[in-house]
């Protein structure tokens, strides 16, 4: 839509309709400040203006693609007033921890609320109290979440060993044997919006990509790959379903999985069970050898945007899905003054295809572009 004309626009307009009529009056007077014809056209292209701006509003916000350009609280407002939708806030990690004695002497209970700690400082609550009976060792698992939301909290397995004090249990021990998923950060505009972009093809539930939805819409999930089971003995499909799940850094746990599964009785097929699976990072190595350079690059610098491009067209890659080593390669074509000749990714040598429940990842230092 072009932009709403202005107030001097509205005024010329007036001034046209004007002069192109017979009238009584000299027109030089529609340009003297105060005069009652000048005093007209100014009223009414201030009346004008403001209905224009009014219907520029409207229209925005009846489009999703200007709701996202526009973001903020105008995208928030745009997906509650439509879909009943609300930005997915930054999340706090969730964790199984596993509490053991040695000594059981007495019964007690863990009070829900409880906190214990990681080794880098990041404090869990557990969200349930934990009977200790008089003779019990343990482990008794429980549910703890962060106590801050954001990424910091999914700590890795083996890491949260210390509990507060007062619990009464001087034996008493604490360790999780799985990572801790699903800290986050708040929804930008664009994954928030590409969300509303795919709510009517999700509509339909029970569809792939309607499963894919359920599970991205539970906090602390950023991607999901769902597998349709097939009987081998026939090769159709057993009506089963498996569901991989990943947080913003590639994993996932038990926790997190069970959330999911909660989230999905709206979006799952009547009677079909989904199997929810915890996704595990299994972090590549990348090797590239033989990369040049347009004279006039800074050559540090266009290394640095090639590693950046490698990280996010691998990291990019859903969970169980194989890793094409084409994608690779087109990343680094797509990086500015790089000249990229044939062979130059030594590692991986060809497509990686992950176990059913692996999400492939890499990190910067695990990428090495001409031996840096």
């Amino acid at each position: 839509m072009a932009d709403i004309p202005t107030f001097a626009d509205i005024f010329d307009a007036g001034e046209r309709e004007i002069l192109i009529r017979p009238t009584s009056f000299n027109p030089e007077i529609l340009r003297v400040d105060g005069s009652d014809v000048n005093l007209a056209i100014a009223a009414a292209a201030g009346m004008a203006q403001e209905v224009a701006q009014y219907a520029q509003t409207a229209f925005n916000e009846t489009h999703l693609s200007t709701a996202i350009s526009t973001g903020g609280e105008t995208l928030d407002r745009w997906a509650y007033d439509r879909y009943g939708l609300t930005r997915q806030e930054s999340q706090a990690a969730v964790v199984s921890v596993q509490f053991t004695r040695t000594s059981a002497s007495l019964g007690f209970t863990i009070p829900s609320g409880t906190v214990v700690t990681s080794e880098g400082g990041i404090t869990f609550a557990v969200i349930n109290d934990v009977p200790f009976p008089l003779g019990e060792f343990g482990p008794l698992e429980v549910r703890a979440v962060a106590q801050q939301t954001g990424l910091s909290g999914n700590v890795a397995i083996g890491t949260i060993t210390d509990v507060s004090s007062g619990v009464g249990e001087p034996t008493l021990a604490v360790n999780n044997n799985e990572v801790a998923a699903g800290g986050s950060l708040e929804e930008t505009d664009d994954e928030f919006g590409q969300r509303l972009k795919d709510y009517h093809v999700n509509a339909r539930r029970g569809t792939r990509t309607a499963i894919k939805a359920g599970a991205i819409n539970t906090p602390g999930v950023a991607d999901a790959t769902p597998i349709e089971g097939i009987d081998p003995a026939t090769g159709q499909p057993n009506f089963r379903v498996q569901l991989v799940i990943a947080d913003s850094e590639g994993q996932a746990n038990s926790a997190l999985a069970e959330r999911v599964s909660e989230n999905l009785a709206e979006y799952r097929g009547l009677g079909v069970p989904v199997t929810v699976l915890a996704g595990i990072p299994d972090f590549i190595s990348i090797v590239v050898e033989g990369l040049a350079f347009e004279s006039s690059s800074n050559t540090s610098n266009v290394l640095e945007e090639a590693r950046n491009a490698i990280m996010g067209a691998v990291n990019g890659t859903a969970p169980s899905s194989t890793l094409r080593l084409a994608v690779i390669i087109t990343a680094l074509e797509g990086v500015d003054k790089l000249i990229v000749p044939d062979g130059v990714v030594i590692e991986p040598a060809g497509d990686l295809i992950p176990a059913i429940g692996g999400v492939i990842r890499t990190k910067s230092e695990m990428i090495s572009l001409n031996g840096a």
